[in-house]
């Protein structure tokens, strides 16, 4: 009964009924913050660690896409011990979304050069962009209509690179859950692990980052 959470909600997405806090799904915009200030725990972001591990039974090919803070992520390895690690687990390969990041960035160059006179919102951020959708409709017209960098990596792994590969992206981002789950990208990307849920997969599998050698991306 703190209310905390209904305080923080910058969405306003959670109501308290009988005592007890609940996330109104169609008004969430899946930012975490409740998370983060509940002093009881009492809420959890969606596990997908299970799910994952299911990829490595269902498919041969399986492409861990990691967002470019990996690094300080886990501040106690070299990156290249946290991609040995990743590859340990049962990735096949380990790829970095900043490539992904390239191809973003090029495209919103042409858009640019198309129509330079008009304001365009752009974010990597599926929290912010699911704001602007549900609280300032008036404006999405003027969201870029151009995919996140992950969702743009996804996409060139699975259609040029490598077909029929699935694709799970590594990253910070707890609303990057929600994203795969949009109609528009379904399918782009198989899975989304957080860093905490990464961390949770090397101490179930017993790896010591610092211990481990090197690696190249």
């Amino acid at each position: 009964r703190c209310y905390t959470c209904v305080r923080k909600c910058p969405a306003k997405a959670i109501k308290v009924e009988d005592g007890q806090a609940k996330v109104v799904a169609e008004r969430c915009i899946a930012c975490g913050s409740c998370i983060k200030v509940c002093r009881q725990e009492a809420k959890a972001i969606r596990d997908s660690i299970a799910g994952v591990k299911n990829l490595f039974w269902d498919s041969q090919n399986i492409i861990a896409c990691l967002a470019p803070s990996f690094p300080a992520a886990f501040p106690q390895a070299k990156p290249g011990q946290i991609i040995t690690a990743v590859r340990n687990l049962g990735f096949t390969e380990v790829m970095e979304v900043a490539f992904g990041a390239d191809l973003v960035g090029k495209a919103h160059a042409r858009l640019a050069k198309r129509n330079g006179s008009k304001l365009y919102i752009s974010s990597p951020c599926p929290a912010l962009i699911l704001y602007i959708k549900k609280y300032f409709p008036s404006l999405v017209g003027n969201l870029a209509p151009i995919v996140s960098p992950m969702v743009a990596m996804g996409r060139v792994m699975k259609g040029r690179l490598r077909r029929g590969a699935e694709v799970v992206f590594i990253g910070p981002y707890i609303a990057k859950k929600e994203e795969i789950e949009d109609p528009e990208v379904a399918g782009d990307v198989d899975a989304v692990l957080t860093f905490v849920e990464l961390d949770r997969m090397f101490q179930e599998a017993g790896l010591i980052l610092e211990k481990l050698p090197e690696s190249d991306i």
